[in-house]
């Protein structure tokens, strides 16, 4: 059935579109000279470049139309095959394939390889799985292929990929069309059409869609739901390599950069699609590649906007994202609500971790602790200046765990909202670094938490995860880049009155004790009220309507609160990179690496925030015994594996602990603490829980008891049928020989 909710918002979308888009030109014109001649050029660059945006997204909606989830890995994947295609083709002292045959290959061997695999080891496995871990996974894939990629091609060296039929073209007027260009836009044109006859008019393609919306019924009708997936996965993987080997010559080759244009496109022109329309998502693809080669071709944004062409994409995704309707309701699963295992932290035992914390890292940096085969010492400038990294980046970590662990709503923005408190500070204190102005700056980030809640609102699930990722990418690419944002000076250090933090040792110490007081704040907050309810809104937004709590204001407070976190860590942030990089700083994969790290430690919790330190504990680790002299092969794992996979590895774990690495060690260490009974109650009855009786064991280990003999007809589900109405009333032991 059609919904129709979609078309009066999409129709205004559209309309102020078209408007922004007339007053952004009648502003910007460059004065170029209007012909037909290099309108039509510009017009088919744009349709190549748009094809190929197609044929990405096509792949995401393949994907997500027929396994129901959505893959963040897509852009990696077509990196890994264009970087393999250039080896194969391209690379002079490589194997130097033809390039159809190496296209071929690339295209319809390994990338099908590659997506059958992923099927099969992983993706089957999260079928039943919260949305954010879905995600997750799929962001630690993109992560981990991209830094293979980068591991493997040196990706800090120039490379190039060239065109087919290099040279070869025909002329419009003046102006020459080249084959490749050409030819792009004929086969985007024929995989849309075939991808809508397979998933429309084969048997094949109706299963497809078919398993998503009812897996178990579509397999008593004779389909096979694994085999449909792996399919399904594998004509992905193909699409995503097909696009990445034409996209590579048209951009500058490097991994980060080939899978923004990638990914970035290809997000926007599916969800113009509802992530299920081949036709709009086409659409979507052709009208992203024609703004930018019309925009680049008609209209100057001067000196102060050089990346305006970079922010067409995420400003259509932001618009068609608006113009979705209003989310239903979301109702808690029982199957998979995880709440009632849960226990909450109580105040003295945040309390103590946050004095436990602050200790530990003055033992540490002071070198007070020994190993005896190994003395660390006290810190030095480098291990200091990796602490003080990791711990800012913690702190941005924070405003995740009201957010996305507490209230579920899903934020790919952290760094905007930290950028956005960096500014502020910027300038509220200018060349002092008053301190006493950290507090005013998270007031003040507050409200844009609040107005991005206002657009949030409506939305929920995956669609919510996409306004959060549009907004970050508009952050960096439209706003933070221009100049009067972050000018060329660094910030001064922090100063209370009369004291300053002018040295490393004293500002790594301010941030430990910062971060402790957040996370004893957060412990606090997950207990109040506001806690309750934004927990209560994530199991089910329904069932908090209906005991009274009101779901958009307690969205706009949940938004401004994590604002105000992420703004006053933003400060931190900034004053230790002594200045702000907008370029580099805001980077997709930041915001990602953040996002999934959290997940991977566990959301719902403070103390999950410690493992954004993964790397640069990692790094500092393989440091000093890298020092040390005798630690070579331990090295060598800890700096070039485990500090550069780690956090793709770590997100991919989440198919098998799904709560994240803190709630299994807090599991693990609480029957530790002499204060915790209750967790040894509850080991002890796992542990029975776990000793299954057998058979074969009883007579042997095990007296025969009536209770055994009764707890194995349950296990065998022979109660009905052999057991005795009164029960076992005997107790039987080994020596005993009747029963």
């Amino acid at each position: 059935m059609r919904t129709s909710g979609l078309r009066p918002s999409l129709i205004f979308a559209i309309l102020a579109s078209l408007g922004f888009l007339v007053v952004v030109s009648w502003q910007s014109w460059a004065g170029n000279t209007v012909t037909l001649d290099s309108l039509l050029v510009a017009t088919i660059a744009g349709l190549s470049v748009g094809s190929l945006y197609a044929i990405s997204a096509t792949g995401l909606v393949v994907v997500y139309t027929t396994t129901g989830t959505f893959n963040f890995a897509h852009g990696g994947i077509g990196v890994f095959s264009a970087f393999l295609y250039w080896e194969l083709a391209e690379n002079k002292d490589g194997i130097g394939l033809p390039r159809l045959f190496a296209l071929i290959l690339v295209v319809l061997v390994v990338a099908p390889a590659i997506g059958v695999f992923l099927d099969l080891i992983l993706m089957r496995r999260l079928r039943t799985a919260d949305l954010v871990v879905q995600l997750m996974v799929t962001v630690g894939l993109m992560v981990f292929l991209l830094t293979l990629t980068g591991q493997l091609w040196q990706a800090d060296q120039a490379r190039s990929v060239g065109f087919f039929w290099e040279g070869q073209g025909f002329f419009i007027g003046e102006f020459k069309v080249t084959w490749h260009r050409y030819m792009v836009i004929v086969v985007a044109a024929a995989i849309a059409l075939l991808l809508r006859l397979l998933l429309y008019r084969t048997r094949i393609g109706v299963a497809m869609r078919a398993v998503v919306d009812n897996r178990e019924l579509t397999a008593l009708n004779g389909a096979r739901p694994g085999m449909l997936s792996s399919f399904a996965w594998a004509l992905g993987s193909s699409l995503a390599a097909l696009a990445g080997i034409l996209i590579a010559p048209e951009v500058q080759f490097s991994p980060a950069n080939l899978n923004d244009v990638m990914l970035i496109a290809a997000i926007a022109a599916a969800a113009l699609g509802q992530l299920r329309s081949l036709p709009l998502t086409v659409v979507g693809g052709l009208l992203i590649g024609l703004l930018q080669q019309h925009n680049a071709q008609w209209l100057s944004h001067g000196a102060d906007w050089p990346f305006t062409r970079l922010a067409i994409a995420p400003i259509v995704l932001f618009l068609v994202v608006l113009a979705l309707p209003q989310a239903r309701l979301e109702v808690g699963r029982v199957a998979t609500n995880l709440r009632p295992v849960e226990r909450t932290t109580n105040w003295a035992e945040g309390a103590f971790g946050s004095v436990a914390l602050i200790v530990v890292a003055i033992v540490l940096a002071n070198g007070w602790l020994d190993f005896g085969v190994w003395d660390p010492g006290p810190w030095n400038q480098i291990a200091l200046n990796n602490g003080i990294a990791a711990m800012v980046i913690a702190l941005i970590g924070l405003s995740l765990v009201p957010l996305t662990g507490w209230a579920g709503q899903i934020n790919f923005a952290p760094l905007a909202f930290a950028g956005f408190g960096a500014f502020l500070f910027l300038k509220l204190a200018g060349e002092s670094g008053n301190a006493l102005w950290i507090p005013v700056v998270g007031l003040l980030c507050a409200p844009l938490g609040a107005i991005v809640a206002l657009f949030a609102a409506r939305l929920s699930g995956l669609y919510l995860a996409l306004l959060s990722l549009a907004f970050a990418l508009l952050m960096a690419k439209l706003v933070y880049p221009h100049p009067k944002i972050f000018p060329t000076h660094t910030f001064a250090d922090l100063s209370v009155g009369s004291y300053t933090l002018d040295s490393r040792y004293r500002f790594f110490l301010a941030l430990i004790i910062v971060f402790a007081v957040m996370m004893f704040a957060l412990v606090l907050l997950r207990r109040s009220r506001f806690g309750r309810r934004w927990v209560a809104m994530q199991d089910s937004q329904a069932a908090a309507a209906t005991i009274g709590v009101n779901v958009i204001l307690t969205k706009v407070i949940v938004y401004a609160t994590s604002a105000a976190l992420a703004g006053m860590a933003g400060v931190f942030w900034a004053i230790s990179k002594n200045s702000i990089d907008s370029g580099r700083d805001f980077e997709l994969l930041a915001n990602f690496e953040i996002v999934l790290l959290m997940a991977a430690a566990g959301l719902a919790m403070p103390a999950a925030a410690l493992f954004l330190s993964f790397r640069f504990v990692i790094e500092a680790l393989g440091g000093r015994l890298d020092e040390a002299g005798s630690f070579g092969p331990l090295v060598w794992f800890l700096d070039s594996f485990l500090a550069k996979f780690g956090p793709g590895l770590l997100a991919i774990g989440m198919v098998v602990n799904q709560r994240g690495a803190v709630f299994e060690m807090g599991k693990g260490f609480a029957p530790l603490l002499p204060w915790r009974r209750d967790a040894r109650r509850e080991l002890a009855l796992e542990r029975e829980r776990g000793r299954v009786r057998e058979i074969g064991g009883l007579g042997l280990t095990e007296p025969f008891t009536g209770e055994a003999l009764l707890e194995i007809d349950h296990e065998l589900g022979v109660v009905d049928d052999i057991t005795p109405a009164e029960g076992y009333r005997h107790a039987v032991h080994p020596e005993v020989a009747d029963v």
